[in-house]
C-alpha cells in the first residue's frame, strides 16, 4: 500500500510537544496542510520551517489531527512494520515485565501502535481498534499477534466504543481470524475469572490487576466488604477468596452480575457473596439506611470524565461516591478508591479524597504508595494520555 506525499505543518508548541516525545497531533496544532487529506492517510509532519518530525496516521475529521507512527522518514508503514511492533511489545510483557498468559499485550501509542489495543487472555487475543487508519491494517495486526505469540489461536475483533464512533467506524463484534472460540478462564493472584469476548471493553479489565491483587492481604476473616461497581466481581471475588465473610458486590448491569455469580461459583464462594443489581448511589443510600457497616469498601466507577468540559461535574459525582462510601465504613475500615479518568490527575484525585473525607468526618491514611494502571499498560513519560488509573488504599478513622 503506497504512501501518499501529504504535509501537515504545526506550531511551535505541538513542535516542542512532538520533540519530547508526544505520539499525536492535535487538530488545534496544525497551521496548515499540503495535498487532499483524507480520514486513514498517512502523512508527514513537519514544523513550521519544514522540518521532518515524522509520518503517523490523520484524521481531519477528528480532535486528534496525527498519530505517528515513526519519527523516522525511511520507515516504511506497512506489514512488517507492524510485525516488529507487535513482537516487540508482547516481548517487553513476556521478558521484561514477565507475564505469562493474561496480560495487555498492545497499548496504542505506548508501543508505538496509536489507535490499537491488544489484550492476550491465554489462547484468545482481543483486538480493539480506534483509529481510522490502523483500521485499514488490521489483518495484518492480527497476522501480527498470532506469529508473535504462538500460544494464541483466537483472534477476536471487540471494536465497540464511543473512540470508533468518534472516528467515523462501525462498531463489530466477531472472530477476525482463527478458531471460533469466545470464553476462557484466568488466574489472577488467588482468584479465577470467567473471561468472555462478549464482554464490556476488551473482555475483562487487566489494568487494575496489580491493584485487586494488593487487596488479598488486607482481608481478613470474618470481615465484610463491600465491592461497588464490580463489573464481573474483580475486587469483591478477591476479597471472597483471601477469606471475608461476607462480600456485598453491585453493579448496574445484570449481564455483569450475571457473571460475577458465574465467577463466585468458579471460585467455590457464592455462598459468602450477596449481589445487587441497581445505580451505585441508590443502593449505597439504601445500605445506610438499613445501618450497615463494612470493613472494606471498594469503588472503582466508570470514567465519570470523557472530555475536559465535564470535569467540575465529574469530580462532583467523584466526591458522592466516596462521600457515601466512607460513610459506610467501620472506624478504622480500609477504603480502596479509583478512578480511570484521563482528566482527572492524581492531585485532583487526592484533593476530592481529602473533601470528602471531610464531610463524611474521617481521616486518612495511605496504606500503599499511589498506585496506577498495572506495567502491561506503560505510561510513557512524555504522553501524558497514556496515564489515567488512579488508585488509592486509605485507612479511614473517625474524626476525634
Amino acid at each position: 500500500m503506497g504512501e501518499k506525499k501529504v504535509k501537515v505543518f504545526v506550531d511551535a508548541q505541538a513542535y516542542r510537544a512532538i520533540e519530547k516525545g508526544a505520539m499525536i497531533v492535535f487538530k488545534k496544532g496544525v497551521i496548515r496542510t499540503e495535498g487532499d487529506v483524507k480520514p486513514g492517510d498517512i502523512v508527514e509532519v513537519y514544523s513550521r520551517s519544514g522540518r521532518f518530525l515524522g509520518k503517523g496516521f490523520a484524521n481531519p475529521n477528528s480532535n486528534i489531527m496525527v498519530r505517528f507512527l515513526t519519527k523516522d522518514r525511511d520507515v516504511e508503514i506497512g506489514k512488517e512494520l507492524f510485525k516488529e511492533r507487535v513482537r516487540a511489545a508482547n516481548n517487553y510483557r513476556k521478558k521484561i515485565l514477565g507475564y505469562g498468559n493474561a496480560y495487555r499485550m498492545v497499548y496504542g501509542e505506548a508501543d508505538y501502535l496509536p489507535g490499537l489495543i491488544v489484550d492476550r487472555f491465554n489462547d484468545i487475543a482481543s483486538l480493539q481498534i480506534s483509529s481510522i487508519g490502523m483500521e485499514r491494517f488490521k489483518m495484518d495486526v492480527a497476522e501480527a499477534i498470532m506469529e508473535a505469540e504462538p500460544g494464541i489461536e483466537t483472534v477476536f475483533e471487540k471494536n465497540t466504543g464511543r473512540a470508533r464512533r468518534r472516528e467515523g467506524l462501525p462498531e463489530i463484534e466477531r472472530v477476525l481470524l482463527g478458531k471460533e472460540k469466545y470464553r476462557t478462564v484466568i488466574q489472577e493472584g488467588k482468584a479465577k475469572f470467567i473471561v468472555d469476548m462478549r464482554g464490556q471493553k476488551t473482555g475483562f479489565f487487566l489494568d487494575q490487576r496489580e491493584n485487586r491483587i494488593a487487596l488479598e492481604k488486607y482481608i481478613r476473616g470474618g470481615e465484610k466488604v463491600l465491592d461497588v461497581f464490580t463489573y464481573t466481581g474483580g475486587f469483591a471475588i478477591h476479597a471472597a477468596v483471601s477469606g471475608a465473610d461476607r462480600v456485598v458486590a453491585v453493579d448496574n448491569s445484570p449481564k455483569a452480575i450475571k457473571q460475577a455469580k458465574e465467577n463466585a461459583k468458579l471460585n467455590g464462594v457464592e455462598d459468602r457473596m450477596e449481589f445487587i443489581i441497581g445505580s451505585a448511589f441508590e443502593v449505597m443510600e439504601n445500605l445506610q439506611k438499613k445501618g450497615e457497616k463494612f470493613d472494606v469498601v471498594v469503588v472503582d466507577p466508570p470514567a465519570f470524565v470523557q472530555h475536559e468540559k465535564d470535569l467540575k461535574k465529574g469530580l462532583r459525582a467523584y466526591f458522592n461516591v466516596n462521600y457515601q462510601a466512607m460513610k459506610l465504613l467501620k472506624d478504622g475500615g480500609i477504603l480502596v478508591t479509583a478512578s480511570c479518568s484521563q482528566h482527572v490527575d492524581m492531585q485532583l484525585f487526592k484533593n476530592m479524597i481529602i473533601a470528602a473525607s471531610a464531610k463524611a468526618g474521617k481521616f486518612l491514611k495511605m496504606l500503599e504508595p499511589y498506585r496506577t494502571q498495572a506495567p502491561d499498560h506503560p505510561i510513557l513519560m512524555a504522553s501524558k494520555d497514556t496515564e489515567y488509573l488512579k488508585c488509592l488504599f486509605l485507612y479511614a478513622e473517625n474524626l476525634r
